[in-house]
């Protein structure tokens, strides 16, 4: 019920008027029967003319009860105008709250979420399941309170009119309730399967398309298509048999409804004929045919409605698994105000340990403000990750790390953030101009900063080069440009946020040799902050007041430049390698 609870939540601000109308359904439901019980009397009274009325007055009575029925249906029809109205926009107004509370809830996940959890299952949480609550409300509790209203009342109209037949019908309810508790049981698993189903298809699409140069480049595209022909087949085989399944018992109930009203017709009629002194009229016929006609629609309808209560369920518990996810990462927030400039990090004794697996092993160094340290290391070396702790998005196994001497665990996370900044190899940009991406820190930045910012990451020349400038919109994950014209709009991006420290993971990677130089010569004026170079080039990180040299998630060498050349390590060959290079390319 706490599943349930969180949905209804959502109906805040709209609950009164959404109770109104779902009691105005039930009340709608008992006019709508009006009609028919009005058509029996006719046929009684004025056609039959069971009372010995007149001709004139015959037809004046008729008159009378048209204007009623003409008055029950503009009534009804209004009421139900309203009612689905209602139902729309507050099912809007969950479905938005909804939502939102999870967008805001993946914006406070951490990173090993985001790694156990596929993009396309996060895409359907957000689309194809709130919009199965959005018409839960919107249609579905609407329909299932309507009916349920009008077979109620129906059957307290058919005892009105005759207790002994009314009784003979509820013998056919158990019936209809075992099979449709019996479908309900038997579609549960399958709208979940089908659910997850068409979540791995989601993720599948998602996948290929960030990965379509990829897919080009191998001449991989049949493959693909097969993949997703194949994927789509099971799904659609897994549709159908749902789809069987929900026909074998909902026939069925089809059926015993339809025998309902094949009884009514025929004990009436036998009632009518044979035992005249049970009061039964022809126009109790009437109602009667009617009224199990009702009856026999209302149960088809709701056999539809129990397979759609399944997906509302099925939708709910992925929604607030969703919602009730917690991060491993959880915010400290004991100290929340800034702490103005970072005089100094310190990683003291940090050990991290992920699946079982050693990745960090007892790393200790200090970085002071205004110091550059650069770190260097093989390939898995542990270099990201150890840079990655400083955001927090992995928390130390054991050991601290402490900036200003307060461990970063006791802090708030987005204070703690907003003194960061990031570029990395692996660049994202947005869909937006490449002003829009260059301010994204500060969205009000004046455009003398943008270019400025653009300038120290020697990316202006080329932006002015563009057909419309900074204005330009770059496209998805910044499809348009070069590998090295990325970068240096992240890293623009990155100086832009003007933050205490500047993390720099690989970002010049992709750019030549030429241009790094300029890079690292703009960046060596920025005095007053601490810069993290995290590179494979010598070039890179010569210049570095320090540099770290990290092996199997240890530091093993320490130093300047000078001093890790002569200890004739890691650091040395590498030199060696550059220098080979210089000479043959000289």
């Amino acid at each position: 019920m706490k599943k349930y609870a969180f949905v209804f939540s959502n109906l805040k601000g709209y609950r009164f008027r959404f109770s109104c109308t779902m009691v105005a359904t039930v009340l709608n439901g008992f006019l709508a029967l009006l009609p028919t019980v009005i058509i029996g009397y006719i046929v009684d009274n004025v056609l039959y003319n069971k009372q010995g009325l007149s001709q004139s007055a015959r037809i004046d009575r008729l008159w009378f009860y048209i204007m009623v029925f003409v008055g029950i249906t503009l009534a009804t029809t209004t009421i139900r105008f309203i009612n689905r109205e209602v139902c729309y926009f507050t099912a809007q107004h969950v479905a938005v709250g909804i939502r939102s509370k999870l967008y805001a809830k993946l914006q406070t996940l951490d990173f090993a979420f985001y790694t156990q959890n596929a993009s396309g299952e996060l895409i359907s949480q957000l689309s194809t399941d709130v919009n199965v609550i959005h018409d839960f409300f919107g249609n579905i509790l609407y329909v299932f309170v309507r009916d349920c209203s009008m077979l109620v009342f129906t059957f307290v109209v058919l005892a009105t009119n005759s207790w002994l037949v009314t009784l003979m019908l509820l013998v056919f309810l158990p019936v209809i309730v075992i099979l449709a508790l019996i479908l309900y049981r038997a579609t549960r698993m399958l709208h979940r399967r089908l659910r997850d189903k068409f979540s791995e298809i989601n993720s599948y699409v998602n996948e290929n398309l960030g990965a379509y140069r990829v897919v080009k480049a191998f001449a991989r595209e049949d493959y693909e298509i097969e993949r997703l022909d194949r994927e789509s087949s099971e799904y659609r085989d897994m549709a159908v048999d749902n789809t069987k399944k929900r026909l074998n018992y909902a026939t069925p109930i089809h059926i015993v409804s339809e025998f309902m009203r094949i009884f009514s017709l025929c004990a009436c009629g036998i009632m009518i004929i044979a035992y005249p002194q049970t009061g039964l009229t022809v126009g109790s016929l009437t109602v009667f045919t009617s009224l199990v006609l009702t009856i026999a629609a209302r149960v088809r309808e709701l056999s539809v409605v129990i397979s759609q209560f399944q997906q509302f369920g099925v939708s709910v518990h992925k929604v607030t698994d969703l919602y009730d996810s917690v991060p491993d990462i959880d915010n400290g927030g004991q100290i929340e105000s800034t702490m103005g400039k970072v005089r100094k990090i310190e990683f003291r004794d940090v050990t991290l340990i992920l699946d079982g697996h050693m990745i960090l092993d007892h790393v200790s160094f200090k970085i002071h403000a205004g110091e550059t340290v650069a770190i260097m290391g093989p390939t898995g070396a542990g270099k990201t990750i150890l840079i990655s702790m400083l955001l927090r998005l992995y928390d130390p196994s054991c050991g601290q790390i402490l900036v200003n001497n307060v461990d970063i665990r006791n802090m708030d996370l987005n204070e703690l953030r907003k003194m960061i900044a990031l570029s990395t190899q692996d660049v994202f940009l947005f869909s937006d101009t490449i002003d829009g991406n260059i301010a994204y820190s500060n969205p009000d930045m004046p455009f003398e900063d943008v270019k400025q910012f653009a300038e120290c990451a020697q990316a202006a020349d080329f932006i002015e080069k563009l057909s419309e400038g900074y204005d330009t919109i770059i496209g998805e994950r910044g499809v348009g440009l070069s590998g090295g014209q990325r970068q240096r709009i992240a890293l623009a991006r990155a100086v832009a946020k003007n933050s205490s420290i500047i993390i720099l993971d690989d970002t010049t990677s992709a750019v030549d040799m030429e241009t790094e130089s300029l890079i690292l010569k703009e960046l060596a004026k920025i005095t007053n902050k601490i810069k993290i170079i995290v590179a494979q080039r010598i070039t890179s990180v010569v210049d570095a007041d320090k540099i770290l040299v990290i092996e199997n998630g240890r530091i093993t060498e320490e130093g300047t430049h000078d001093e890790l050349v002569a200890l004739g390590g890691y650091y040395t060959s590498i030199y060696n390698i550059s220098q080979q290079g210089s000479a043959e390319v000289v």
